[in-house]
């Protein structure tokens, strides 16, 4: 799929990899549709970019993804492209004293009750559109190995993975097409203060684009590209290669 002249819709677009995306793929000429919890980020954002508009959404909310969805058809925007971005990870264990019981929701419902939410809201208007579209999910190498802590981050992952391969058969017979990206590290503000040799946001979104433009159901960035080999020559040293990653 050609990522150009198209209507973007990108999740989680204030910051990190979601804001990279929403630069790069507004210099292609695409009107991208910023999607943010922060009114603030959101109207900073547009400062910096031509042919993007933003809606200010929180994802958590059953309430407020509709009326996202909502807004879309009622300013007709013919989205062709659907980003799913946004994501959060606490890092503490179950077992931590500091693990917080309030936070199990809401890393669930950000991480994969919003986007399947979204996806449903979203799916007739991208089956019905005249040219070909996709969904993209932004996932990460956790979804197959994870590690000790970040449990529900990682879980949330798997079951994303899970979703985009049924969803793709699903769609087996339409012109909607099913984008997994499967990401190491990246030098996020969800990542800050934790592991070395981050990928940037502008690599990982710049890989994104070319594996979606090359038509790819799974676009394995960075080291995440040795999972498929490694997963073939010993699935069991992998794991204990990630369980404490």
């Amino acid at each position: 799929m050609n990522l150009q002249n198209q209507t973007i819709m990108i999740t989680g677009a204030t910051s990190g990899i979601g804001k990279a995306l929403c630069q790069k793929l507004a210099a292609r000429g695409n009107q991208v549709v910023a999607v943010g919890r922060s009114q603030d980020k959101l109207d900073a954002l547009m400062q910096d970019l031509k042919g993007a508009c933003a809606m200010c959404c929180d994802l958590t909310s059953k309430s407020s993804t509709i009326a996202l969805a909502q807004q879309i058809e009622y300013q007709g925007l013919p989205v062709s492209v659907l980003i799913n971005n946004a994501a959060v990870q606490y890092t503490p264990r179950f077992t931590d004293a500091d693990f917080s019981f309030d936070s199990i929701e809401t890393e669930i419902a950000t991480n994969f009750t919003s986007i399947a939410w979204l996806t449903a809201l979203m799916l007739p208007r991208l089956i019905q559109h005249p040219d070909a579209s996709t969904i993209v999910n932004m996932s990460s190498g956790l979804a197959y190995y994870p590690k000790s802590s970040s449990a529900l981050y990682c879980a949330s992952k798997a079951a994303l993975h899970s979703l985009s391969q049924s969803l793709r058969y699903q769609l087996n017979d339409t012109r909607v097409s099913v984008s997994e990206v499967l990401l190491p590290l990246v030098d996020t503000p969800m990542t800050e203060g934790r592991g070395a040799n981050k990928l940037t946001p502008q690599f990982a979104a710049e890989r994104t684009i070319r594996g979606v433009e090359n038509g790819l159901d799974e676009i394995y960035i960075g080291k995440a590209r040795v999972l498929p080999i490694l997963n073939r020559i010993s699935p069991a040293l992998t794991k204990r290669i990630l369980r404490n990653a």
